[in-house]
C-alpha cells in the first residue's frame, strides 16, 4: 500500500499528460490522467512514474511526471519509506494517546487489553472519562502498562453532573470543585501533571480552555452568486460543555474571559512557573538542549483542524482551540507537541518548526471508520502511538492521519467553496466537491492481504452506518458533541 499515488495536478485542465514510455518524447495518449485519480506505482525513474490505474479516469496504465519544475503533479497517497529510529538501544520511548472516553464500555475493554510497554512513558492528552471513578480506573491501568504517566484534563472531565460512582470523591457542585478532586486524584496515583525531566527529555503539560474567537478563519463559503441552504450551528450550541459545565466565575462557555480564567489553571496545578532547570534549558537552541515535549488537550493552532469545508459540523472550529495555549507552547518552543480534543489523528510540522501530533482513540464508530479506510493491524489495535525517544528520534507518520495527509495534496484555503460531498449535501448542494481520494485515499486502495480484506469487510457496515448518522445529524442541525 506504500506504492500508491494520488494525482494532484491538472485540476482545471482535465488532468495530466500520459505517455506510452518513460521518455518525455514518447507518444502521448489522447486522454489525460484525471485529477484525484489513484494509481499504483509499477516503476519510478527519477520524476517519471510508470503507473497502473486503481480509481479515476484516463488511460489504465502509462507514464507520467510526478512534478513539473516546482509544481507537484502526483503525490504518495500514504507515507512512504518511513522506518523506525535506529542506533543505540532506546532508554525510554514516549507514547501519545488522547480522548480515551472509558465511559464507553468498548473503550475501557480496549484499555484493559493493552500490553505492558517496556521502558515507556505515556502522554494522555485529556478526555479520559466523564466521572472521577472512571478516570481513576483508567489512570491506574495506564500506570500498570507504562513506567510513567503524564495527563492533562480535557473538557469531559470538567462536566459537573455526578453519578453514584463519584460518591467516593465527595461532593462537588461545580466544575471547579471537580477539578480540585481530579488534581488530588492524580497526586494520589503518582500521575504527572507538571513538567518533569524523564531520561533527558522534558515533558510539559499545557492546561486551558477553548474560546470561539480563536477561530479566525472565514465561515463556510458558498460559490459566487449562491447562498448556503442554512447557516451551520455555532460551536457553543454544538458543545455539551455549554450545559454540562458549571463555572464559579460565571463566564459563558466559549468566551475569551473563560479561556483566560482557565489558563490560570497552569499556575494552580503547578505547571507554571516552569522549573528553573527547564527555563535554563530553553535558552539553548534546539539540537543543543534537552528535547522538550509539550502536550495539551485543546489545540494551539488553527492549522491543526480541517477547514470548515471538510467538517460535518463547520462550527466545531469555534470550540477546539485557544490563543492562551498557543502562547505557552510558543514559549516552550518544543520539539514535539501532542494534542487531543478534535478526534482527528494528526501529524504535521508547522512554520514554527514544531511537530504536532494527535492520536485519539475516539468513539467505537470513529474507530470502525478508520479501520474500514485503513485496514491494517495497527489502525485496528490503535495502541498508544510511539512518537519520540530518549535518543532524540521522532517516530514515523501513520497512514491513518488522513486529514493532515490531505494537506500534502492540497493547500489550506479556508476561502475555497469546494467542499467535501458530505458537507455540500447538508449546506450547499450545488457547491463543487473535493474528491474523496484527495481527502482520504485509503478507501480507494484495495487491501493487499487476506487479513486486510477481512478487516475491511468486518468494519464496512458499521462505518457506512456511522457516516450516514453524521450526515443525518448535520442535515437536521442536530448537535454533534465533542
Amino acid at each position: 500500500m506504500d506504492k500508491v499515488w494520488v494525482i494532484v495536478g491538472g485540476a482545471d485542465i482535465g488532468g495530466i499528460i500520459v505517455r506510452q514510455g518513460c521518455d518525455l518524447v514518447s507518444p502521448k495518449y489522447d486522454q489525460r490522467l484525471g485529477y484525484a485519480s489513484v494509481v499504483t506505482e509499477i516503476e519510478l525513474v527519477g520524476d517519471r512514474l510508470h503507473y497502473e490505474m486503481i480509481e479515476g479516469s484516463g488511460p489504465s496504465d502509462g507514464w507520467i511526471s510526478v512534478k513539473l519544475k516546482d509544481k507537484l503533479l502526483a503525490v504518495p497517497a500514504l507515507p512512504r519509506d518511513q522506518k523506525l529510529p535506529s542506533g543505540e538501544p532506546v532508554s525510554m520511548t514516549f507514547y501519545a494517546i488522547s480522548d480515551v472516553h472509558v465511559e464507553k464500555k468498548k473503550n475501557m475493554e480496549w484499555l484493559e487489553r493493552l500490553p505492558k510497554f517496556e521502558k515507556s512513558t505515556v502522554i494522555v492528552a485529556g478526555d479520559v472519562g466523564v466521572n472521577l471513578y472512571h478516570v481513576e480506573q483508567a489512570l491506574k491501568i495506564f500506570s500498570q502498562k507504562f513506567d510513567y504517566v503524564f495527563y492533562c484534563y480535557g473538557n469531559h472531565e470538567t462536566w459537573a453532573h455526578k453519578t453514584k460512582q463519584d460518591d467516593k470523591f465527595g461532593n462537588y457542585e461545580t466544575s471547579d470543585q471537580k477539578m480540585v478532586g481530579l488534581m488530588k486524584l492524580c497526586d494520589d496515583l503518582g500521575v504527572f501533571t507538571t513538567a518533569q525531566l524523564i531520561e533527558g527529555v522534558w515533558v510539559v503539560p499545557v492546561l486551558g480552555w477553548y474560546h470561539t474567537s480563536w477561530d479566525d478563519e472565514p465561515p463556510l463559503q458558498a460559490p459566487p452568486g449562491q447562498k448556503l441552504a442554512r447557516d451551520p450551528p455555532s460551536g457553543t450550541k454544538l458543545a455539551t460543555d455549554t450545559i454540562a459545565c458549571k463555572w464559579e466565575c460565571g463566564y459563558s462557555n466559549g468566551s475569551l474571559m473563560l479561556a483566560q480564567h482557565l489558563d490560570e489553571q497552569n499556575e494552580y496545578w503547578g505547571v507554571w512557573p516552569l522549573p528553573e532547570a527547564l527555563l535554563e534549558n530553553l535558552k539553548s537552541p534546539k539540537g543543543e538542549r534537552q528535547p522538550v515535549i509539550s502536550f495539551s488537550h485543546f489545540l494551539p493552532r488553527i492549522e491543526l483542524m480541517p477547514e470548515k469545508r471538510f467538517l460535518f459540523n463547520p462550527g466545531l472550529n469555534q470550540v477546539v482551540g485557544s490563543a492562551y495555549v498557543r502562547k505557552r507552547v510558543d514559549k516552550l518552543k518544543p520539539d514535539l507537541h501532542i494534542f487531543g480534543h478534535s478526534h482527528f489523528p494528526w501529524d504535521m510540522t508547522l512554520d514554527d518548526g514544531v511537530r504536532y501530533r494527535s492520536w485519539p482513540l475516539g468513539t467505537p464508530a470513529e474507530q470502525a471508520r478508520r479501520s474500514h479506510s485503513y485496514p491494517d493491524e495497527q489502525t485496528e489495535q490503535w495502541y498508544p502511538l510511539a512518537v519520540f525517544d530518549s535518543n532524540r528520534d521522532h517516530y514515523p507518520m501513520q497512514p491513518a492521519c488522513w486529514f493532515s495527509g490531505m494537506y500534502s495534496r492540497i493547500p489550506r484555503d479556508p476561502h475555497s467553496y469546494a467542499m467535501a460531498d458530505y458537507v455540500a449535501s447538508s449546506y450547499c448542494p450545488n457547491a463543487p466537491v473535493v474528491p474523496h481520494t484527495i481527502i482520504s485515499p485509503g478507501i480507494a486502495i484495495p487491501p493487499t492481504t487476506k487479513a486486510e480484506k477481512e478487516r475491511r469487510a468486518r468494519y464496512s457496515a458499521i462505518s457506512d452506518s456511522s457516516i450516514q448518522k453524521e450526515k443525518d445529524a448535520a442535515a437536521s442541525s442536530a448537535a454533534a458533541k465533542i
